[in-house]
């Protein structure tokens, strides 16, 4: 619980972009979910994410009234909408990315007095939390439908 508390503290917390300019940490993952995945539908940018395809759109929407990313439709399909980074949207994305490098070689770091077994069963560990925490999404969202 601390360490979800203070994950949750953090995001939290408004990302600034430049002077005078932030945005929630949710559209700045965003960002970088769609600049991982460069013109990928909303579906496939929710499943990345983790969140419902609602939500991706929703905050797709605001990114496109901020110029930070562009909507395209599919050439296959008209009602798919493909989304695509801005010039904008790449500045905050290699901004992010670097911040993330750099806590990422600091946690290595780190890391590197533990074993290549301690970190599989950590691991292995971490992935029975994660099938946890997602069967109690399934429950709770099954259940407010």
């Amino acid at each position: 619980m601390r360490i979800i508390n203070k994950h949750l503290r953090i995001e939290a917390q408004p990302i600034p972009i430049s002077e005078g300019v932030e945005l929630p940490a949710g559209e700045v993952h965003c960002l970088q979910a769609i600049g991982l995945n460069e013109g990928a539908n909303l579906k496939s940018i929710a499943t990345v994410m983790g969140v419902s395809k609602s939500a991706v759109s929703q905050m797709v929407g605001k990114l496109e009234k901020k110029e930070f990313v562009r909507k395209d439709s599919s050439p296959d399909n008209n009602k798919e909408l493909l989304v695509f980074l801005t010039g904008t949207g790449w500045e905050v994305f290699n901004m992010h990315q670097e911040f993330h490098e750099r806590h990422m070689h600091n946690l290595l770091g780190r890391l590197d007095e533990f074993s290549d077994p301690q970190i599989a069963s950590a691991s292995a560990i971490l992935a029975i939390v994660e099938t946890v925490v997602d069967e109690r999404i399934a429950e709770i969202f099954s259940r407010s439908k």
